[in-house]
């Protein structure tokens, strides 16, 4: 879903039934290890800004 919205975290979030797209991110981030933009820039094969 990530890819699909072209990174944007918050409508993916939403998406999935969170209503906080910031506990979204840091659920993901705990799950995962990475936030969930960085995942999704490098699933597109993009350098992630660093932030």
């Amino acid at each position: 879903m990530l890819t699909e919205t072209h990174g944007d975290a918050a409508a993916t979030a939403y998406r999935v039934g969170y209503e906080s797209p910031s506990q979204f991110s840091c659920e993901y981030a705990r799950m995962f290890g990475n936030p969930p933009l960085r995942d999704a820039a490098l699933l597109r094969g993009l350098e992630p800004a660093i932030a």
